[in-house]
C-alpha cells in the first residue's frame, strides 16, 4: 500500500519506557505491539535493548520480537552490544540515538556527543555485517531541558557526522517540546541542506506546550513525509524533566487524513487498540480522539428535542 505519510508509532518503546513500576505485563505490551499492527501501522519501536538498570521497562524486550508480523518491527539501541542483542532477536531496523546537546547526551546514556557518535559507527557497523537498515534519532534537536536553545547549525553538524554512516534516515526529535512551528520549519531546512536528497529526513515531536500538531503541519509544509507518534500519547523521556507524552498517534492519523494525506492506518482499530491500553494500564491517556471521536461523529447521543443546554 503507497502511503503519503508515514507514521511510526514507538508508543511500546518511549511511550511505556516513562512509566513507573511496577513493569507493565509482557502480555500487554504484545497485544499492544500486535495491535498496532494490525490497525496498519507499517513501522512499530517495539523496545529498547539498554540497560534495565537504567530503564527497567525494558527489560523484556527482546520476547517482543519473536512474533512475526507484517509490520517492520524496531528496536532503539545506544551501543555495540546492544545492536548485536537487538539483531540477534530479530529487530528489522535499528535506531541509533545521538543526542546534539553534550549536557543532554551525559545525562541519557552517560557519553558526550562526540562519543555516541562514535558508538553509532559502531552500531552502523553490527547494522551492515546482518543487513539491517539502520536510522538514526537526534535527540534534543529544538532544545535541551539543561543547556536552553540548541544552535541549527550544531544540529546540522551533528546530522552530517552520522550520515557518513550509511544511515537511511535522520529523526530529528523534539526531546523537551520546545518547538514552535518556525523552528520546525528553520531546522529541517538546514539538515537536508546538509545530508542532500538520498537520506529521508523525519520528526519526533512531543507535545508538551500543546504544539504537537502544529509542528506536524510545519513538518509537511517543510516537506516532511515521516513522523514518530505515540498510541493514547502516551510517552515522555525519564532523562529530561518535564517532558511530557509524544504526540498521538490516532491524533496525527486523524490530522493527516482531514488533509488529505494517507496513512495507510485503520483509524478505527487504532482507536480500539488505544482503549484496550487504557484499560489495561488504569490510566487516562492524553488522546483527544480517544475522548471525542473522529470529527463529523458523535461521541456520544445529543437530546433531539432541542432541551439541551445552549452551546456556541
Amino acid at each position: 500500500m503507497i502511503r503519503d505519510v508515514l507514521v511510526r508509532d514507538v508508543g511500546p518503546r518511549d511511550g511505556i519506557q516513562s512509566l513507573p513500576l511496577p513493569a507493565v505485563a509482557l502480555d500487554v505490551k504484545q497485544r499492544l505491539v500486535e495491535g498496532l499492527a494490525a490497525a496498519g501501522l507499517a513501522r512499530i519501536e517495539a523496545g529498547s535493548f539498554v540497560s534495565p538498570r537504567a530503564v527497567p521497562q525494558m527489560a523484556d524486550s527482546a520476547a517482543l520480537f519473536e512474533r512475526p508480523l507484517d509490520s517492520s518491527v524496531e528496536a532503539l539501541v545506544v551501543n555495540e552490544r546492544g545492536a548485536k542483542a537487538a539483531a540477534d532477536a530479530g529487530a528489522q531496523v535499528l535506531v541509533g540515538v545521538v543526542a546534539v546537546s553534550d549536557a543532554f547526551s551525559h545525562r541519557n546514556v552517560g557519553q558526550s556527543t562526540a562519543e555516541a557518535i562514535a558508538e553509532l559507527e559502531r552500531i552502523a557497523s553490527v547494522a551492515r555485517d546482518r543487513a539491517i537498515p539502520v536510522t538514526v534519532d537526534l535527540a534534543t534537536a529544538f532544545g535541551c531541558a539543561y543547556t536552553g536553545r540548541v544552535s541549527p547549525a550544531d544540529v546540522a553538524r551533528v546530522a552530517a557526522a552520522v550520515a557518513e554512516f550509511g544511515v537511511e534516515e535522520i529523526t530529528l526529535a523534539d526531546t523537551i517540546g520546545a518547538a514552535a512551528p518556525n523552528d520546525i520549519t528553520d531546522v529541517v531546512e538546514v539538515v537536508r541542506d546538509r545530508v542532500g536528497g538520498d537520506i529521508a529526513v523525519g520528526l519526533h515531536l512531543h507535545d508538551t506546550r500543546g504544539l504537537g500538531l502544529a509542528n506536524v503541519c510545519a513538518g509537511l509544509d517543510a516537506g516532511v513525509r515521516r513522523f514518530d507518534a505515540s498510541v493514547g500519547g502516551l510517552g515522555g523521556c525519564p532523562f529530561s524533566p518535564g517532558a511530557t507524552g509524544n504526540i498521538c498517534t490516532e491524533d496525527v492519523v486523524h490530522l493527516l487524513e482531514a488533509m488529505g494525506f494517507g496513512t495507510g492506518v485503520d483509524l478505527d482499530a487504532l482507536l480500539a487498540v488505544s482503549a484496550a491500553l487504557e484499560a489495561d494500564l488504569g490510566i487516562t491517556l492524553p488522546s483527544h480522539l480517544l475522548r471525542a471521536g473522529p470529527r463529523f461523529r458523535a461521541a456520544r447521543p445529543t437530546p433531539a428535542d432541542g432541551t439541551g443546554a445552549p452551546s456556541r
